[in-house]
C-alpha cells in the first residue's frame, strides 16, 4: 500500500464522519441565528380604517421599514377586526379612537412589536393607544410558544425513530407499524400533558393533526433512506427541523422572520400544524383545513416514497433473483422475502475485502471447527479462523492481490486453492474434503 492510500482513506473516513455535525453547526447558523437575532416586520398584513389614513400610514411605514409593513384601508372598525380574525391581517388600526385589533394567539413577539410601532402613531392622532386582543390565548400559554414546544415533540422523535428503525432487524412492514405506534404515542400523550399544563383548550382533533404530523415527517423521512441514503441525517434534519422550526410561526411569528423562511411557512409540516391548530384553537377554524390538507399531501408523498421503493426493489429482485443491494452494513429481509439495504451508513473503505463461502464434506455435511488459512504470495500468513456449526467461514480485510486459501480437518485431506481478492466481498467460495486417503487431493471447489 502506497504513503497517499492511507492518507485518502482517513480524508474520506473523516469526511463521512464529521460532515454531519459540521452541516449542523452551519445550519443553526443560518437557520435559527440569522433569522431570530433581530426580529423585524417583512411583509406583515395591516388592516387601517379608512383610504387617507391607510395611505398616510404605508408611506410612513415604507420609509421607516421598507418592505416591512402591508397597508390594507377598510371602510371601518368591524372590517378590521373581521380582517384579524380571519387571518387576513395580523392587526387593524382604528385612528378614530386608537383602537389596535390584534390577536396574542399569534405570538406575544408580533404584539410588542405592533405595540411599538402603532404607539407613536396614535399619539399623533391624539388617542392613547388602546390594544385589544381578539384571540387571547389558553391560561397556561402566556408567550405563546407553548403550543410550539408541544409540537416538536411530536416533529422530532419520528425522525429519530426512523433513524432507530432502519439498522433494526424487522420487516419493513414491521417498521412502518413503529412508526404508526410511536406517533399515535406521541399525539395522545402530548395532547393531554399540554392540556393538563393549560396550554391549549380542549380540541380532541388536535390529537389527529399531531398524529398526521408524526407520519409526514416519519413516513417521508423512511421513504427518503434508500434514494439519499448516508445524507438522510442531513435532508431530513435539514428539512424538517432546521427550515422548518424558524419557518413554523411557532416560536418568532412568521412576519418578523426573512422573507425565505416566509415562503416556506406554507410547505413544510410543521407550519402547516400550527397553522391549523391555531386556527382550530383560537379562529374557528379559519385556515385549518388548508393547512390540513397540506399535512395530507407530506404522508401521501411519504406513503408514494416507500411504495416506490418496494416495487423499485421486487422488479429488481424478479429480473436478477441473486441480487443483493449493498453499500451499508445494515440488511435485512422484508416480508416477502426481498433482500433490502437502505444503506443507512457509507460505504466501506475500499480496502476492506471480504472472502466467505462454507466447508462441506463429499457427502454434503458441513464440516465444524476446519480451520482456514489465508497467505499472501510470500507464503506469510494473513489469517486463520475455523468454521462455524455450519461449516461457514468469513476472512476480512484480505488485500487486493492473488491469496492462496488452505482448508484442512482432522481425518479429511486439506483442499487447497488461489483467489483473486478484490474490492467488496466474495461469497460463496465454498471447499469440499475429502475423507478417502485413496482418492487424488482435490483442489478446492467453487459452487
Amino acid at each position: 500500500m502506497t504513503e497517499e492510500q492511507p492518507k485518502g482513506a482517513l480524508v474520506r473516513t473523516l469526511a463521512s464522519t464529521l460532515w454531519f455535525p459540521l452541516f449542523f453547526i452551519c445550519g443553526f447558523m443560518l437557520c435559527y441565528l440569522l433569522p431570530f437575532h433581530a426580529p423585524t416586520p417583512h411583509h406583515m398584513p395591516v388592516a387601517v380604517v379608512g383610504e387617507a389614513p391607510a395611505h398616510l400610514l404605508e408611506a410612513k411605514f415604507q420609509k421607516a421599514l421598507p418592505g416591512g409593513v402591508d397597508v390594507t384601508a377598510v371602510p371601518d372598525a368591524g372590517a378590521a377586526r373581521e380582517a384579524v380574525l380571519q387571518r387576513q391581517a395580523v392587526a387593524g388600526f382604528d385612528p378614530s379612537d386608537g383602537n389596535l385589533f390584534y390577536a396574542k394567539a399569534n405570538g406575544s413577539a408580533l404584539m410588542s412589536i405592533l405595540q411599538q410601532m402603532f404607539a407613536p402613531v396614535a399619539a399623533a392622532t391624539g388617542h392613547p393607544l388602546a390594544m385589544v386582543d381578539l384571540a387571547p390565548l389558553a391560561p397556561g400559554d402566556l408567550m405563546g410558544t407553548g403550543l410550539f414546544y408541544c409540537l416538536l415533540a411530536m416533529n422530532i422523535p419520528p425522525y429519530v425513530t426512523v433513524m432507530m428503525l432502519v439498522r433494526a432487524e424487522l420487516s419493513t412492514r414491521q417498521k412502518l407499524l413503529c412508526l404508526v405506534g410511536v406517533g399515535a404515542f406521541a399525539a395522545v400523550v402530548c395532547y393531554f400533558f399540554a392540556l393538563w399544563l393549560g396550554v391549549i383548550h380542549n380540541e380532541p382533533v388536535l390529537m389527529l393533526i399531531g398524529f398526521l404530523l408524526t407520519q409526514a415527517v416519519g413516513w417521508t423521512s423512511f421513504g427518503l433512506v434508500p434514494f439519499v441514503k448516508q445524507f438522510i441525517p442531513g435532508v431530513a434534519m435539514g428539512t424538517f427541523v432546521l427550515l422548518s422550526m424558524p419557518s413554523s410561526s411557532g416560536a418568532i411569528p412568521k412576519e418578523l422572520v426573512p422573507p425565505f423562511f416566509q415562503s416556506l411557512h406554507r410547505f413544510l409540516p410543521l407550519g402547516q400544524t400550527v397553522d391549523s391548530m391555531r386556527g382550530i384553537l383560537y379562529f374557528h377554524g379559519v385556515g385549518a383545513p388548508q393547512a390540513i390538507g397540506g399535512l395530507v399531501c407530506w404522508c401521501a408523498l411519504g406513503v408514494v416514497l416507500v411504495a416506490f421503493n418496494q416495487w423499485r426493489v421486487h422488479r429488481r429482485s424478479a429480473s436478477d433473483p441473486e441480487v443483493v443491494t449493498t453499500g451499508g452494513t445494515y440488511e435485512h429481509e422484508d416480508d416477502s422475502g426481498v433482500v433490502l439495504d437502505p444503506s443507512f451508513e457509507p460505504p466501506k473503505p475500499t480496502h476492506h475485502r471480504t472472502l466467505a463461502g462454507e466447508v462441506r464434506g463429499a457427502d454434503g455435511a458441513p464440516v465444524s471447527g476446519a480451520i482456514v488459512t489465508v497467505t499472501d504470495a510470500a507464503g506469510m500468513q494473513l489469517a486463520r479462523v475455523l468454521t462455524d456449526g455450519g461449516g461457514g467461514y468469513e476472512v476480512h480485510d484480505l488485500p487486493t492481490q492473488y491469496v492462496t486459501v488452505v482448508v484442512s480437518a482432522s481425518g479429511m485431506r486439506p483442499a487447497v486453492d488461489r483467489v483473486s481478492v478484490r474490492p467488496g466481498r466474495i461469497s460463496g467460495y465454498d471447499f469440499v474434503l475429502e475423507t478417502d486417503p485413496g482418492k487424488r487431493l482435490p483442489a478446492g471447489a467453487r459452487r
